[in-house]
């Protein structure tokens, strides 16, 4: 196994079985995730995702991974339309929490949290009332915007038009003075307006990766390359093009002005859209990416770094299916 693509999958990707298009019951969903804890392949799998609502249905599950040191949960939180309705609803979701973990004592592992937030733009209060909330119950947050707005900047003008900075950079900066927080970037869904704009994944992770917040993803990351996906009419992310232009984005220097900032965000943009599996590759120690330019650019990165980079800021993605990225990186002969 080469060092650079154990440091790029180890632990990459949360069980999310139990939601779409799998839609695996949960029996079925939990046995799954088990097989595939218990394989050869376990060392890249990370936590199961689990509706908060569903946490009850799991009784019957949790002595089957005895052997493996307990079940290790994300729980998806209740979240809320308002301020108000979002503070009292997280309160009630570490109250759940707290009751099965002491329910299942040593046999359940709970320490993550995510939710939507209740708008792009919520009140200082409020994140620093759940946020203590959540660290006070030992819980690392991951914050999913409720909307992302159209990023005006693109491959062809500097001009942006966009709320982007207006709308997101406050949100993003407040929650990165928190501890213990991080952003959650949905990359895709069921239908074709769930998968958000290279650019809007582009800005997301430069917004993050320059004010130092770490981030996660969910949804649409079935594959490792972006390709057209007949069955959505939509082009789908890979989970190699969107790790590895967050992993690379965090070697590069912050940009000193506007000029240097829309560069990152071309750069970011280009191997974030980039089908053309021929121009990444996994060798030895390090990953490379070219650019695919007249002067055969490109971009390499070692192992130590990717490992820093994933283990700091670029934490992982949810997917219903494990076995998908498996096979998809057994047959580009990276595993």
């Amino acid at each position: 196994m080469k060092e650079s693509i154990r440091a790029f999958m180890n632990g990459l990707i949360d069980y999310a079985g139990l939601f779409p298009p799998a839609n695996l019951p949960l029996n079925e969903a939990i046995d799954d995730y088990r097989n595939h804890l218990n394989g050869k392949y376990s060392w890249m799998l990370g936590r199961f995702i689990i509706p908060l609502a569903k946490l009850d249905e799991l009784d019957d599950f949790v002595d089957l991974f005895s052997d493996v040191g307990g079940l290790k949960l994300a729980v998806l939180g209740s979240g809320g339309d308002t301020d108000e309705d979002y503070v009292n609803n997280i309160r009630k979701d570490i109250v759940k929490i707290n009751y099965y973990r002491k329910k299942h004592k040593g046999k359940v592992e709970i320490d993550v949290y995510e939710c939507k937030l209740p708008s792009n733009s919520p009140s200082k209060s409020t994140m620093e009332i759940v946020t203590t909330s959540l660290n006070k119950n030992g819980l690392t947050h991951y914050h999913e915007f409720a909307e992302l707005p159209p990023v005006g900047m693109n491959y062809s003008t500097e001009i942006d038009d966009s709320s982007w900075d207006k709308e997101i950079l406050p949100t993003v900066k407040l929650l990165s003075n928190l501890d213990n927080a991080g952003i959650k970037l949905r990359c895709g869904g069921i239908v074709k307006e769930a998968f958000p704009r290279v650019e809007q994944v582009a800005a997301m992770i430069q917004t993050c990766v320059i004010i130092g917040i770490p981030m996660k993803f969910t949804a649409g990351l079935h594959h490792p390359i972006r390709h057209f996906a007949e069955e959505y009419d939509e082009f789908m992310h890979g989970f190699v093009n969107t790790f590895g232009a967050g992993i690379l984005a965090t070697t590069f220097p912050k940009p000193k002005n506007s000029q240097e900032k829309y560069r990152m965000f071309i750069f970011l943009s280009h191997i974030i859209d980039d089908q053309n599996v021929e121009n990444f590759s996994f060798i030895n120690n390090s990953m490379t990416w070219k650019v695919g330019d007249d002067r055969d650019t490109q971009f390499e990165i070692d192992a130590e770094k990717i490992e820093n980079a994933r283990r700091n800021g670029i934490i992982s993605y949810g997917s219903c299916s494990f076995q998908e990225p498996i096979d998809d990186l057994k047959q580009l002969g990276w595993m």
